[in-house]
């Protein structure tokens, strides 16, 4: 990391280390690239480090409707990616109907290489693919630390800020929203949920940025501090590849 972007039920959650556990089988009619697995949600699709009872995640099957749906949608999110960029970061999205971590229901997380997305029929297509971005961008953010400048991304907050720790601590002590804050947008975050961790914070630019979201580039507009954090996680990914300029991501928010 449903209501994405409005509800705090389910939210994204990253994990900041893992190992792959086993391929599965490609899916009928998969192309090249990242495998969309809409098939699997036995315990060997999660690294087993996630199997342990600290852990516990848990997966079930999306309904036979949504397993295409949903493929539809991340196929289509991934095609605004490079191929060199998908190659050589990630290697499976899992599409599936409830996924659980630490007790917790989440709307999508991520391992080394690889990203689970929970696709319900009342998610929309935006809020599916807001997921996709997201723990995509956790797993870019790992690999490519370095491109991301943090001492300046702090500075933006208030004096003093500390972010909270983790999207989990802050599931549970009520602090998920993703709700749209004028008051928080004055302190430089998006909504309470911003507030969890630097790469929380990152990942709803992120994603925002890669769906065209016309509320984000509304507030940006009109927050300086907004203005400043999307434009550093444009930098990122700029230096992730060439092709990611302003113009690119203008041009996804004129598409919408």
């Amino acid at each position: 990391m449903l209501n994405t972007m409005r509800k705090t039920a389910v939210i994204l959650l990253s994990f900041a280390t893992a190992v792959l556990a086993p391929a599965q089988s490609r899916t009928a009619g998969q192309s090249d690239g990242p495998e969309i697995v809409v098939d699997s949600a036995t315990p060997d699709i999660f690294p087993e480090s996630w199997l342990t009872t600290q852990v516990s995640a848990k997966a079930e099957l999306a309904s036979g409707d949504e397993q295409q749906r949903c493929r539809e949608i991340v196929k289509a999110a991934l095609a605004k990616y490079p191929v060199e960029v998908l190659s050589a970061n990630l290697k499976k999205v899992y599409v599936l109907g409830r996924l659980e971590y630490r007790g917790v229901p989440t709307g999508g997380t991520n391992s080394r290489n690889a990203v689970y997305v929970a696709g319900k029929a009342r998610y929309s297509a935006a809020q599916i693919e807001n997921i996709v971005h997201a723990e995509f961008s956790s797993i870019l953010l790992r690999n490519f630390s370095s491109y991301l400048n943090k001492d300046a991304w702090q500075q933006i907050n208030p004096p003093g800020f500390t972010y909270r720790g983790s999207g989990v601590q802050a599931v549970k002590d009520k602090l998920a929203s993703l709700r749209l804050s004028d008051a928080l947008h004055e302190e430089g975050f998006l909504h309470e949920y911003s507030k969890a961790s630097m790469e929380e914070d990152f990942n709803s630019y992120a994603a925002r940025l890669f769906i065209g979201d016309a509320e984000l580039w509304s507030v940006i507009e009109k927050y300086p501090k907004l203005k400043a954090k999307a434009e550093l996680t444009i930098a990122f990914y700029g230096k992730l590849n060439a092709s990611f300029t302003k113009a690119f991501f203008v041009s996804l928010r004129q598409a919408q």
